[in-house]
């Protein structure tokens, strides 16, 4: 099984203590269980993308301040097959982050709030995609987009194939922490 890499430990572990919780008190905050918590922050287990997801939202920051070392380009990979890799983060107000995913075929991801006023921009470079907020559901194909606000639970599901997009979050001008 693939360890954590060292900079999302380290990340987690310093946005955490930056916030005054205790393992339990995160733990509680992200509903996972506090032996996962504890199994990342020790470099060990895999935790799925969702679970970084939840530990970033639950801790106000971007996802890719988990990722993000100074540098782009961090990969997360599930046993699954799916990934997310981290192209690019702006520095500036409001923050832009940028993701290349890839889905294996029939991959869904359930992915919980992201902060009042995130939106998502996906492209589809490859496959056919369902996505969006869960009551507003748009199929996607090579070359088309959807924009959804991702302030509420969204979903990626890959149809068919392999399924690869670009994904654009936007972090509006008061929920950019620092």
């Amino acid at each position: 099984m693939p360890s954590p890499s060292p900079v999302i430990v380290a990340n987690v572990r310093r946005l955490r203590e930056m916030r005054g919780y205790s393992l339990s008190a995160l733990a509680e905050r992200a509903a996972i269980s506090k032996s996962t918590l504890s199994q990342l922050e020790a470099g060990k287990g895999n935790p799925t993308i969702e679970t970084l997801w939840t530990l970033a939202n639950t801790l106000g920051v971007a996802f890719s301040e988990l990722l993000a070392e100074g540098e782009d380009g961090m990969t997360v990979s599930e046993p699954d097959g799916g990934d997310v890799q981290l192209m690019m983060r702006g520095q500036q107000s409001p923050r832009v982050e940028v993701y290349l995913m890839r889905l294996a075929p029939g991959e869904m991801k359930i992915s919980r709030a992201h902060p009042r006023g995130v939106r998502e921009h996906v492209m589809v470079i490859e496959g056919t995609l369902r996505v969006g907020a869960l009551d507003a559901l748009a199929v996607c194909r090579p070359g088309e987009g959807h924009e959804f606000a991702a302030d509420v639970e969204h979903r990626y599901e890959a149809l068919l194939d392999t399924t690869r997009l670009v994904v654009s979050i936007v972090y509006p001008y008061e929920e950019v922490a620092r």
